[in-house]
């Protein structure tokens, strides 16, 4: 009889340690959104995947601001593993302004991000902007800027740092998008350190700068997106980091390569015709 009981118990902890077992082994979910920055009446699109697809289960995602729930919506799961939900962000619960954290839940796994919002439209401006590199090119820093204009993005590879000139005409903020290939701040431990962030309302002289604060609203393994708040006058922002694109860029590396290659061939091609 005991005997009995024991394999009924053996089998009912099989049957449920196999049912739990897949949710347990879910891979992380993950989530992203459009853009770092919103504005009132813009479409806030979240995306992400999943690692594990359950059928029938979906994706519950929530935006907040602060304790305050803005939006829930159950999203399905594409075959592939991809989801996505567009939100419009207008309407009663769309009011105060700053960061907001976006949430995507799955089985027992949960991913969150944070995005900027603000309420009013004033003076926004988008766009990338290339950044010379010195003897290679250029690449590309994202940015959003509101109460004024980029004028220019400069690269000094001597401070490790990037100069950007503004003309600001009312209290706003920039973002910058930093791509971690080209420009970054980080210790001997490859872990991520701050930047130093320094503003001048008149010349671009060291004596001019003082320095200021700002807010890391998002990163991921390619890019560093950093919110820097700016007052009217303001004229001048550079941003320290302890790392700038190597002097010799992917394109003079492949010329430097090409050319020593050659070098080896031809003189391969001498050896062989003086000795032969």
């Amino acid at each position: 009889m005991s005997n009995r009981i024991f394999y009924v118990i053996f089998t009912l902890t099989l049957v449920i340690s196999l049912a739990i077992h897949p949710i347990e082994a879910t891979e992380a979910v993950t989530i992203s959104t459009s853009s770092d920055i919103y504005y009132s009446g813009d479409y806030v699109v979240v995306f992400g995947t999943v690692g594990t697809i359950f059928e029938g289960m979906p994706v519950i995602i929530r935006i907040h601001n602060d304790a305050n729930l803005v939006e829930i919506a159950q999203v399905n799961v594409a075959k592939d593993g991809t989801y996505f939900k567009s939100f419009n962000a207008s309407g009663s619960q769309w009011v105060n302004e700053g960061t907001y954290q976006a949430s995507a839940k799955y089985a027992t796994e949960v991913a969150e991000t944070t995005f900027e919002f603000f309420a009013q439209v004033i003076d926004k401006s988008s766009a990338v902007f290339p950044v010379d590199i010195p003897n290679s090119g250029t690449f590309d820093i994202g940015y959003t800027i509101r109460g004024g204009e980029v004028k220019n993005i400069n690269m000094d590879k001597e401070r490790n740092s990037l100069l950007i000139e503004t003309t600001v005409d009312s209290n706003g903020n920039l973002v910058l998008k930093l791509p971690r290939e080209n420009f970054d701040a980080q210790t001997n431990n490859d872990e991520d350190e701050i930047f130093i962030v320094l503003i001048s309302k008149g010349t671009n002289n060291a004596e001019d700068f003082a320095q200021a604060q700002y807010e890391e609203i998002g990163t991921s393994s390619d890019y560093r997106t950093i919110r820097i708040p700016l007052e009217q006058g303001d004229k001048w922002v550079e941003v320290v980091g302890t790392y700038v694109i190597p002097e010799f860029g992917s394109i003079v590396m492949m010329i430097l390569l090409a050319a020593t290659a050659s070098a080896i061939i031809v003189s391969k091609s001498k050896l062989s015709i003086r000795y032969n």
